[in-house]
């Protein structure tokens, strides 16, 4: 019995399936009615092999041989010597031979289209990087601005910074004219003012109008869309140097689209301008990466974080230089960005710091490495707010073993204190020497570099050496807090880089500045030495020169004792979410406590609905925060008091169940005793930063850094350039003025951390991914403003953007009253929430909490900074 053996092609199961069954067996064939072979193995596994081939659906000829097992061959073929079996043997072989022959072809082929796909791809690479690694700025954008539509959601794309694009009237020679006579101005190395007026004549353009404005460095940038009509632009047009700017004004016509009922006409904000100029702008970077922000503009109608945007992300774009970067924010309108991300994000008080952070993701590094290069970046642009003088509690969370880390680097008292040192003249904790702590934000970064860091130290100094050099502008923020420490900076010499010299006044925002020369001088030891070089090293050595010139009682020995304290984070749960905060002297455990009682609740946002329900929901939120304020003063370091059964009640749900009912919806409790407090406390209300971070890896850091005050003590080292804390003010220094003793938990003690309203929280759901990082600056200010955030995202349903621009209300306990800010409700809530015995008292929103947030779903990444001190957020 014969069969053909060749021409047929098995499939790759069949071939799997024979090369399985059949052991050992070679050979080979020809086929026509006639084959011959050798072989090894039994008849028994070839025919089993065959009943294999025999059950499939191919209708080839191998399929169609009649099959026996070993057992059932009648006489005649024994007599015959098992023909049937040689010739299966044979035609096996045949069969087997040729699809050799096929899968040979098959990958030579296939290697053929490998190598001639890999050389295409390689040609294409440096046919771009050749057309890219030098864009011309004055290459016109024909894609200037587009109007998409996504629900309420509108993605604006701008020109490379110095464009005007969609208009026949620009010409790349007259932007490069306008830059080469702009570039030929020579202001010098000093701090810059009125800037701009000194390059009037430096362009000349008879088609566009040239406005130049008075007293900063550059003019605000606007641009209005619309669907279906023009759009006036106004173009800042910078150059490489870092005090000329010019204007040039063009009409453009927007992209036709088709209106959605959902999508209304906005005005972009400075922020959102700065963003997309940075965007599409293509000389090089600060950290030599710069990241394209997907951001939507702001909106009075924004949507939930869910269908924020299903837009994909783009390949960044070069990076423009940093005073190309113009980011005027003095309108009054200032309106904050949300910005939407696939991959990772930064949020913290100043854009080009997220940036620098962002730009450390790209570069494969670590939460942690991102979140020390944008704090050394705030410590020269926000250096009013925080700095290496200074210190920081940071949470860290690890997404691979779902666990956080707390890293305690608060400032610490010198070992020569007193724990009556400020009885007889308290004014002496606010301002001056002996208000100075010893700084713990450098040893913290280098505790956090060792234990998360992926980068070289030196890489995330570098940015911040650059802006060093280059300078940066004067923000609004810095601008007010200049003339609110003015009486205090204005008697020291270092501080002159920030003040007009014909004025004696603050230089105004938009001025371009550099950092004290000194303190870049100190940053760069801190990269050719690394960070503990600051305690017991070159910058050691300087730093303890300058506080003993000062008058400060902190000793070289002080710094080389300091040590940062390393531990678990507290978790609580929170629904099906995990909350993560740090344990005192950070007040996480106040704020998890009052988010505890507030669960019970099942809020909605149908709790919102009408001004009644809206006045009791305020209240209720402002009484659980009261209860938490409460055992507030009964925390402190945990080295010098055993806080720790009060640290298990504030974080145990059934606890916050047995102050849930205390609560009484229709008035409040007659005096602080009612809500527990047994001591009261003080804090500082101004000068702090919070920074979080979300990395691609799912790793999230929440940190707040401070020097306490506005300017810290007011004293600079001479020789440093180091702006130095006053947290010996945050000791309990003195009986409050309500009769409450201040509490012995946080009195002054040699090496001794003070007690902190710092509240950097994580929130995770119950995959273990991150959905909520949140913090706050604003001393006390800091506990209602993360509580109430976190209510608006959680329970509220409302996007980041939203939540954290929602007025707010602050009570602390003591003093007995509820702050709202000034024009955020309604007369009607304010009538209802004074019948419950609430004592109003309105404020300035810029005299609140300022809040920094990412939050994270399926569909992105979420981040906001605080409209409140106009702060930006970066991504990818």
């Amino acid at each position: 019995m014969h069969s053909t053996a060749c021409g047929v092609g098995a499939s790759a199961t069949n071939l799997s399936t024979l090369q399985s069954s059949t052991g050992g067996v070679t050979g080979s064939g020809t086929g026509a009615g006639t084959g011959s072979g050798t072989g090894t193995g039994t008849a028994a596994g070839a025919a089993d092999a065959h009943k294999m081939v025999h059950q499939s659906n191919n209708e080839d000829a191998m399929n169609k041989i009649p099959l026996k097992s070993a057992g059932g061959l009648d006489s005649d073929e024994e007599k015959n010597g098992g023909e049937l079996m040689q010739d299966t043997a044979a035609a096996e072989e045949a069969r087997r031979e040729q699809m050799r022959a096929n899968v040979l072809a098959w990958m030579k082929k296939l290697t053929i289209v490998l190598i001639c796909f890999i050389g295409i791809a390689l040609i294409s690479y440096v046919i771009i990087s050749l057309c890219f690694s030098d864009w011309p700025k004055s290459t016109p954008n024909r894609n200037n601005s587009t109007a998409t539509t996504l629900k309420a959601t509108t993605k604006t794309t701008a020109t490379p910074t110095g464009l005007v694009t969609e208009s026949d009237a620009d010409s790349d020679a007259d932007a490069e004219a306008a830059a080469e006579a702009a570039t030929s101005i020579d202001f010098g190395d000093t701090s810059t003012e009125d800037i701009a007026q000194k390059a009037n004549n430096a362009q000349t353009e008879p088609e566009t109008a040239t406005t130049i404005a008075p007293a900063i460095s550059s003019t605000t940038f606007t641009a209005t869309t619309t669907i279906d009509s023009t759009t006036t632009t106004t173009i800042t047009t910078t150059t490489q140097q870092p005090t000329t700017t010019t204007t040039r004004t063009t009409t453009t016509a927007t992209t036709q689209s088709n209106p959605s009922p959902t999508l209304k006409t906005f005005t972009s904000t400075d922020e959102q301008q700065q963003q997309q100029q940075e965007q599409a702008s293509g000389s090089d970077s600060i950290g030599n990466l710069n990241l394209l922000d997907t951001t939507t503009p702001s909106s009075e109608d924004s949507v939930p974080n869910v269908a924020a945007s299903t837009a994909g992300t783009t390949a960044p774009p070069p990076h423009p230089g940093l005073l190309d970067q113009i980011r005027i924010d003095t309108s009054d309108q200032f309106e904050s960005v949300l910005g939407v991300y696939q991959h990772g994000a930064v949020s913290s008080d100043n854009l080009e710091c997220s940036k620098i952070g962002s730009n450390i993701l790209a570069r494969n590094g670590s939460a942690v490495d991102a979140a020390i290069a944008a704090l050394l970046c705030n410590g020269l642009l926000t250096i009013q707010s925080l700095g290496i003088g200074g210190g920081f509690l940071m949470n860290v969370y690890s997404r691979a073993d779902r666990h956080a880390t707390s890293i305690d680097a608060r400032e610490v008292a010198p070992y020569n204190v007193e724990a009556d040192m400020f009885a007889a003249e308290p004014e002496k904790s606010h301002k001056g020497p002996l208000s100075i702590a010893v700084p713990g934000e450098v040893m913290g970064y280098h505790e956090a570099h060792s234990r998360f860091g992926k980068l070289p130290w030196a890489d995330l100094v570098a940015p911040s050496l650059e802006l060093c050099e280059k300078g940066y502008h004067v923000s609004q923020h810095m601008e007010r807090a200049l003339h609110t420490a003015l009486p205090q900076i204005k008697e020291h010499q270092q501080y002159k880089i920030y003040l007009n010299p014909k004025t004696g006044n603050p230089h105004s925002a938009g001025t371009v500045v550099k950092p004290p020369k000194n303190l870049c001088e100190s940053y760069q030891l801190l990269s050719d030495n690394g960070p503990l070089d600051f305690y017991n090293g070159t910058l050691a050595e300087l730093l303890s020169q300058d506080l003993q010139d000062i008058g400060s009682i902190i000793t070289r020995n002080d710094l080389l004792t300091y040590q940062p304290d390393v531990i678990n984070s507290i978790t609580m749960d929170l629904g099906e979410d995990t909350l993560y905060v740090i344990p005192p002297v950070s007040s996480g455990s106040v704020v998890a406590h009052a988010l505890s009682i507030l669960q019970g609740y099942n809020l909605t946002k149908d709790d919102l609905a009408t001004e009644e329900l809206k006045a009791r929901t305020i209240h209720r939120i402002t009484e659980a925060v009261k209860f938490a304020f409460a055992r507030r003063s009964q925390l402190g370091d945990m080295h010098y008091i055993d806080a720790r059964e009060v640290v298990s009640q504030l974080t145990n749900p059934e606890f916050g169940n047995q102050n849930r009912a205390k609560i009484n919806d229709s008035h409040v409790l007659p005096d602080p005793m009612s809500y527990g407090a047994q001591f009261a406390t003080n804090e500082d209300p101004e000068g702090t930063s919070h920074l979080v971070v979300l990395a691609p890896n799912g790793d999230a850091v929440s940190v707040t850094s401070s020097i306490n005050a506005y300017f810290g003590s007011g004293l600079i080292g001479p020789r440093t350039g180091i702006v130095l804390n006053n947290g010996m003010n945050d000791f309990a220094v003195e009986n409050n003025m309500y009769g409450l003793p201040q509490s012995q938990a946080n009195v002054i003690d040699a090496t001794k951390r003070p007690m902190s309203s710092q509240s950097p929280i994580l929130l995770t759901d119950k995959s273990g991914d991150i959905r909520l990082i949140l913090g706050a600056a604003g001393g006390s200010k800091i506990i209602p403003a993360v509580v109430e955030v976190a209510a608006n995202v959680l329970w509220f349903q409302e996007d980041l953007r939203t939540a954290i621009n929602a007025p707010r209300f602050y009570h602390q306990l003591l003093p007995d009253v509820l702050e709202y800010e000034d024009g955020g409700f309604s007369e009607t809530v304010l009538h209802l929430l004074a019948n419950r015995g609430h004592t109003l008292k309105p404020m300035s929103k810029l005299k609140g909490s300022i809040v920094t947030g990412i939050a994270r779903n399926s569909t992105a990444i979420y981040a906001n900074a605080d409209y409140r001190k106009r702060g930006g957020v970066a991504g990818f």
